[in-house]
């Protein structure tokens, strides 16, 4: 049993046989003391207060602090010291003290001077790639231009590429929006392929024509029919290309301007047409009556022919005879025959007359808000546009600058051209021009500042950028191009500044995406070709911006030519003024129908019931004298009189229903007119006579550039429109008319 509880404590003792030899080592180990002061040593004394012959330097040093070492790092370390022979110890025992002789003063040397840390050697970084602004001509977009037609001459597909891949590169460096020559080029090239039957080359030439020009319609177009000559059936493919023409036809215009005036002479041409169909189909629905009344006015013995033949010649022969235009005629009709028409029936036509006259003044504001060809807003736009031709538009504004002649319009563009063309110089020259015509613009701003920061004025442009940005807060191009500035300097900036310079680049281009969604998509080009019109965005400038392009003059002449063939000349409020003051004497002179003891229809039969003719009508009569004996009255005459009169009868009505469905099958509406529906009649020939003025004016009174559209475009929608609506008015009439 003691042997067994003796075994139990066998690992204690073990641990503590273990633990004892270490320590008494750690115990007997040196402790590392602080090295006293030079001034703490035994025997010293200040250098200053000795005599100069007591400073001599002893043979024997005794150096308490020798057993100190300086290292590199400024600290002290123990175990080294010298021997009296000045030799290096090397055990690691205490050094033994050297003995000064007697008589002797020893001068114990100050300790050396602790060394500072040296400063760690600021980073120098590489700076950021700069900026370029490649200096491209004209002549360097023509001659990729030759080398791709040389290259198809040649046969040689893959340089014709190489080419193709050069034109859409050089457009995309000079930042322009449109290379519209070159587009129109590619576009008849195609055409050609597509003549020798190469589908597939032709609509790669087509979507390499919309690659050089997406703002061009004739190159949406083309594409539209070139997806639809491959595939019919893939509608979205062209329908997609076809809208997006149209919507840049509206959006720029040099386009939508010529289309705007086509389609307003369209709406005037129409506005006429229908003034002359309602007012003719009235007048001779109730011409009848005017010249039964107008045949009193001679005496008895003249016929009735001659009465009508004299009252034609005056209604008609005297307005031409005398030149008085087309609505003084109009008006003369209408007035003619406004006692016997109804009210509705008179208004709708004096309201057309009214319009009518109008025509002329509306005319001249068109042709005075469509011109664009040939003015300043053409080479400002040309400028904006940026692609071939443009260099001699520039020497044209250049020269107009230095007449001091040039607007702000044409300044900013001039200056966004040079950028773009490489001339940042020149750029920034004429960017301070415009600024002095109009200071505080956000895009003037913008532009500018970029032309600084590609000339490595960073500080300069991040100014404007924020100037531009406090002027235009909805603009995203400042906030955009400021965040360059930010990365541009944290690649320079010190360890401490980084963060804060890439949270300011952040927060701004944040800013700008939130203003713009587009600009999540934008890729950074590559460092190794770093351009200015592919890192920076630079605003155009605002249509409402370009110069007033009304021309007084030719809207004047317009005016005045359309016043004399349509009002009889004048201008003005002379010309329009009595046209107008004569359809408000025809409206107001239909209600003395009473007083001047006008005619008007039977309802039975539709001959003219005249009390000068049978003076024992009635007042209240709304028949004739005929029929008034044959059915009002019994006995009066028989039988077979009342039956011819009623077979008479039938006859007239067909005969109406004939004539009037004979003018519905010329003109839409002219039936219902003809029948008596005036507002549904009018409604119908306006939009059937919009559609044939449609077809006839197809080729337009402007021409646009590069050419107009195809005209199966113009006429599709126009067809569209008067055929079905054609048809129904026929069968609505029909129906009508066998109620």
């Amino acid at each position: 049993m003691p042997r067994l509880s003796l075994l139990r404590f066998l690992p204690l003792l073990l641990c503590l046989a273990l633990w004892m030899p270490v320590r008494q080592a750690h115990a007997q180990k040196p402790q590392r003391q602080p090295a006293p002061s030079a001034a703490q040593k035994p025997g010293y004394q200040d250098p200053s207060m000795l005599e100069p012959e007591e400073m001599a330097v002893p043979e024997e040093i005794s150096d308490d602090s020798s057993d100190e070492e300086t290292t590199d790092e400024g600290s002290t370390r123990h175990g080294r010291g010298k021997n009296r022979k000045g030799h290096k110890s090397k055990g690691e025992g205490t050094e033994e003290e050297a003995i000064p002789p007697e008589g002797k003063v020893v001068e114990t040397p100050a300790a050396p001077a602790k060394a500072q840390p040296a400063a760690p050697a600021p980073v120098v970084r590489p700076p950021p790639p700069p900026i370029l602004a490649p200096r491209v001509t004209d002549a360097d977009l023509q001659a990729a231009w030759d080398k791709w037609q040389k290259a198809v001459a040649a046969l040689d597909m893959e340089a014709a590429r190489k080419a193709q891949q050069e034109l859409i590169s050089l457009k995309d460096d000079v930042a322009a929006l449109d290379m519209e020559a070159l587009s129109i080029g590619f576009i008849r090239a195609a055409e050609g392929r597509r003549k020798a039957n190469d589908s597939g080359g032709a609509l790669q030439l087509v979507e390499h024509a919309v690659s050089l020009s997406p703002n061009l319609p004739y190159a949406r177009l083309a594409l539209a029919e070139a997806y639809a000559r491959r595939s019919p059936g893939d509608v979205g493919a062209y329908s997609r290309e076809i809208k997006a023409a149209v919507a840049v036809q509206l959006k720029d215009p040099r386009y939508r301007r010529p289309a705007l005036a086509d389609l307003g002479a369209v709406l005037l041409m129409t506005v006429l047409a229908t003034a002359a169909v309602v007012v003719g189909v009235l007048f001779l629905r109730r011409v009848r009556f005017f010249l039964h009344d107008f045949h009193h006015l001679f005496p008895r013995a003249a016929a009735r022919w001659q009465s009508a033949a004299l009252a034609v010649l005056l209604l008609i022969g005297t307005p031409l005879a005398l030149r008085l235009g087309l609505v003084p005629v109009l008006l003369i009709l209408l007035a003619s025959v406004a006692m016997y028409l109804s009210t509705i029936e008179r208004a709708v036509a004096v309201a057309l007359l009214v319009v009518a006259a109008f025509v002329p003044f509306a005319a001249g504001k068109i042709a005075q808000s469509s011109t664009f060809a040939g003015t300043v807003a053409e080479d400002v736009y040309v400028l904006e546009r940026g692609g071939l031709a443009a260099e001699p538009v520039a020497e044209r504004v250049r020269a107009r600058h230095e007449k001091k002649k040039a607007d702000f319009a044409e300044l900013y563009a001039l200056g966004r051209f040079e950028a773009r063309r490489g001339q940042l110089n020149e750029a920034i020259a004429h960017y301070k021009a415009a600024a002095a015509l109009r200071s505080g613009h956000a895009g003037l701003m913008t532009n500018m500042a970029n032309a600084m920061l590609a000339l490595g004025d960073a500080d300069g442009a991040a100014r404007l950028y924020a100037e531009a940005s406090a002027a235009d807060p909805g603009l995203a191009a400042p906030a955009f191009n400021l965040a360059e500035v930010y990365r541009r300097r944290a690649a320079v900036a010190p360890d401490s500044e980084i963060g804060s310079e890439n949270q300011k680049a952040r927060d701004a281009l944040n800013a700008a995406q939130r203003l713009d969604s587009t600009l999540l998509m934008w890729q950074r080009p590559p460092d190794d070709r770093l351009l200015m019109n592919r890192l920076l965005i630079s605003p155009p400038i605002a249509e409402a911006d370009l110069p007033v392009t009304e021309d007084t003059v030719a809207a004047e002449r317009v005016e005045a030519q359309l016043s004399r063939r349509l009002l009889g000349g004048g201008s003005g409020a002379t010309a329009w003024g009595l046209p107008v003051l004569g359809a408000l004497g025809a409206l107001a002179l239909g209600f003395a129908r009473k007083a001047f003891k006008a005619s008007y229809e039977c309802e039975k039969c539709g001959r003219p019931v005249c009390r000068r003719c049978d003076k024992e009508l009635g007042v209240a009569s709304k028949m004739c004298a005929q029929c008034v004996n044959v059915f009002s009255r019994k006995g009066a005459v028989e039988a077979r009189v009342r039956a011819r009169k009623q077979i008479e009868i039938e006859r007239n009505r067909r005969w109406e229903s004939g004539v009037s469905y004979a003018f519905g099958a010329l003109v839409s509406g002219a039936g219902h007119l003809f029948h008596g529906l005036a507002v549904r009649g009018a409604i119908y020939a306006f939009f059937f006579l919009f559609a044939v003025s449609g077809v006839l004016l197809r080729s337009g009174v402007l021409r646009s550039p590069y050419g107009e559209a195809p005209l199966y475009l113009k006429l599709a929608p126009l067809l569209l429109l008067l055929i079905p609506l054609h048809l129904l008015t026929l069968r609505g009439l029909y129906r009508r008319q066998n109620e």
